[in-house]
């Protein structure tokens, strides 16, 4: 039988910190003004609307499948960032996927934070 892929899948939305303040000219061409809502979920498939993902990161292969807002980004950057908002989830899904990865990582990112 075939394994399932997983993946963690981020969704951003800009939208204005004031939305009381739009009608004023220019407000939303600050980006001072603006806020980016960060919208993640780990799925055993894409979705249609994920097309529209900024990031999509398979997690059982270690593989950037998309990357839309830096797409200098490689796997292992992409899961510390995500690893370090969403640690509980991402234990959970690592833990039962690949122990031995998540051991490895957690190793080296509690000795980056040491330092």
């Amino acid at each position: 039988m075939k394994k399932r892929a997983i993946y963690l899948v981020a969704h951003y939305v800009t939208r204005p910190k004031d939305p009381r303040k739009t009608h004023i000219a220019g407000y939303m061409k600050d980006p001072a003004n603006m806020q980016i809502d960060e919208q993640v979920q780990i799925s055993t498939r894409l979705r249609k609307q994920d097309v529209n993902a900024k990031i999509i990161i398979n997690l059982s292969d270690k593989l950037v499948e998309q990357n839309s807002f830096n797409g200098k980004k490689d796997f292992n950057e992409l899961f510390e960032y995500f690893y370090t908002g969403y640690e509980k989830y991402i234990d959970q899904v690592m833990g039962d996927l690949d122990p031995a990865y998540l051991a490895e990582f957690k190793k080296t990112h509690e000795e980056a934070k040491a330092e």
